[in-house]
């Protein structure tokens, strides 16, 4: 659908503020970010694992003393009113293809399941999406691949910190700066971290990388070696990163503002695959 100017930034449109319920109750029991991603016509929703779980990829603990768990996400749409940003009535997203809650409908890591903290959630085909409503997938924008992400870029996280919403459910996008070498794995995991002060009802967040200045698509080698490349430039990028998951560590050791960003290619390695995420955690 054809996207009209709205002042906005592009990356903002694809980022939702997401409740989680449970089906017998009307109060919300958390809170977190997610965003659009299409495949193959059909569009998902990106957000963390431990959001539609409460397990802890790592520990394998309750995040939260309730051992309930969310049986669907309410959000918001995004419309075009009179080429605006506007907000129409919830839609919901049910998590579970039954009224038992043991068929999972998200999709999870082929390799690593939940250990890898991203889930897909299939919303709708594309086709059938009504056209006043604003859906802009953060694959389908356009990003500089060609320049790769280096060690101490800065980022910017988009969700919503202590359920800080701009208007219109707009995230507010935090600063980071890449802290770990983006091309190697940590812990045989295809993650990175990102040195930022973030807050809760951030995890599930898209990351953009923008750098202003010279940038080349050679390697710094390369470089010295062969000079200029017609492809350098200067100005500002962006690239898409991954996806946030939260921070290293428990509270009392928020020192060390470091946060955990899986890397883009999960996305795309879970929608090839289209696993089925499993309930075992509904018994931890």
């Amino acid at each position: 659908m054809t996207i009209h100017r709205t002042g906005v930034s592009i990356q903002s449109l694809s980022t939702y503020y997401l409740r989680m319920y449970t089906s017998h109750s009307e109060t919300v029991m958390s809170t977190a970010t997610g965003f659009l991603y299409e495949h193959q016509d059909e569009i998902f929703l990106i957000t963390n694992g431990h959001n539609v779980t409460r397990i802890h990829p790592d520990t394998k603990e309750r995040i939260f003393n309730s051992a309930a768990f969310p049986t669907m996400i309410r959000s918001k749409a995004k419309t075009k009113i009179d080429d605006q940003v506007g907000l129409s009535e919830f839609f919901t997203v049910k998590l579970y293809d039954d009224e038992d809650f043991t068929i999972p409908r998200w999709y999870v890591h082929p390799e690593f399941g939940y250990q890898v903290d991203v889930v897909a959630i299939p919303l709708d085909r594309k086709a059938n999406i009504p056209d006043h409503v604003i859906i802009v997938p953060l694959n389908t924008l356009r990003f500089d691949e060609q320049y790769p992400i280096r060690v101490a870029d800065d980022v910017f996280i988009l969700g919503y910190p202590l359920d800080i919403k701009g208007h219109g459910e707009l995230p507010i996008w935090k600063r980071g700066t890449i802290a770990s070498e983006p091309d190697v794995e940590i812990n045989g995991l295809p993650k990175m971290l990102v040195d930022t002060a973030t807050r809760s009802g951030m995890s599930g967040s898209p990351v953009i990388m923008r750098r202003t200045g010279f940038h080349s698509s050679q390697s710094i080698e390369d470089q010295n070696k062969n000079g200029l490349h017609p492809t350098d430039l200067v100005g500002t990028i962006e690239n898409f990163v991954g996806v946030y998951s939260g921070r290293i560590g428990s509270d009392n050791e928020f020192q060390a503002q470091l946060g955990i960003v899986w890397k883009k290619e999960v996305i795309s390695k879970i929608l090839d695959n289209k696993q089925l995420g499993t309930i075992e955690f509904q018994n931890q």
